[in-house]
């Protein structure tokens, strides 16, 4: 009788998951960092690992709603408000309404330039966005070659909204990206703009971001250029921002290079360096399964 029941429970368990679409993902790396502004007696080179697993579930009602859910292992959400790298989303004609670790909406359709590392080296490429909190609300609506998305933060947190536009077509692209919230009691807003274009085997990407805390218009240019199981990326990023009523040059620039293994392995590296600080790099193998 008991083998009986071990039978039914374990059957009954295989036809939930199959029925629920459950994926289980993951991605691993390992390698070296050298960081050039580590002080004596401490060493510039490091070794570096992350394991991270990612669970993803879908379904769909009688009625043609798609829900799902993303998560982490690494990290959960706590007390239910805070659910870092953990998303949960229902779609449908209406488009796509997402609750948990969102980009706002400018990050999610403008982005950032591409920057090829094995662990991002203080992700110098990206000019940086406001009003990110979790969990956040995103919407996404996309007809054609356009997408409309709205987002807002936590309510009561930052008071962080935003709202962007995308238009893609045949390896072209622009999008229109503005977001305000209040930030450590002072109201902040910036407008972003993005435009890429592939030619056969090479990529352009731009980015303007203009804050109103900085004081200044931040920009960013990538390059990246792909064939076969090589790709080959450099970037550039102008940060400069008012301090003091006096402007602050502070700029980032890099390249790296990756070449597929196959099977989910990579080779990957990557060199940057922010102005007044020595250079970063790092090397190694990416995994995903």
């Amino acid at each position: 009788m008991k083998k009986v029941l071990l039978a039914t429970t374990v059957l009954a368990m295989s036809a939930t998951v199959a029925a629920a679409e459950v994926a289980v993902t993951g991605e691993a790396r390992l390698g070296v960092v050298y960081n050039g502004n580590t002080a004596a007696p401490d060493s510039k080179a490091k070794f570096t690992s992350r394991v991270r697993v990612k669970f993803a579930g879908s379904g769909e009602t009688d009625g043609g709603l798609s829900f799902g859910f993303a998560v982490r292992a690494d990290q959960s959400g706590q007390g239910n408000t805070a659910n870092d790298d953990s998303t949960v989303f229902i779609s449908g004609a209406f488009g796509k309404l997402t609750f948990g670790d969102n980009d706002t909406a400018a990050n999610a359709l403008v982005g950032h330039v591409n920057a090829i590392s094995l662990t991002g080296l203080g992700d110098n490429n990206e000019l940086g966005y406001i009003g990110q909190t979790d969990t956040s609300v995103l919407y996404e609506y996309t007809t054609g070659g356009l997408t409309f998305a709205l987002s807002a933060g936590q309510l009561g947190t930052t008071d962080a909204t935003s709202v962007a536009v995308k238009y893609a077509v045949d390896g072209y692209s622009v999008a229109l990206g503005y977001e305000q919230a209040k930030v450590l009691g002072v109201k902040d807003d910036q407008l972003s703009l993005a435009g890429e274009a592939t030619f056969s085997n090479f990529t352009v990407k731009a980015v303007i971001a203009d804050r109103k805390s900085t004081g200044k218009t931040q920009y960013a240019l990538s390059g990246t250029y792909k064939m076969d199981a090589l790709s080959v990326s450099a970037f550039y990023a102008n940060k400069d921002f008012k301090a003091g009523g006096a402007t602050v040059k502070s700029n980032a620039y890099g390249i790296g290079a990756s070449y597929d293994l196959g099977g989910g392995a990579t080779v990957v590296g990557g060199i940057q360096k922010v102005k007044g600080l020595k250079a970063r790099a790092d090397f190694g193998v990416s995994m995903k399964f």
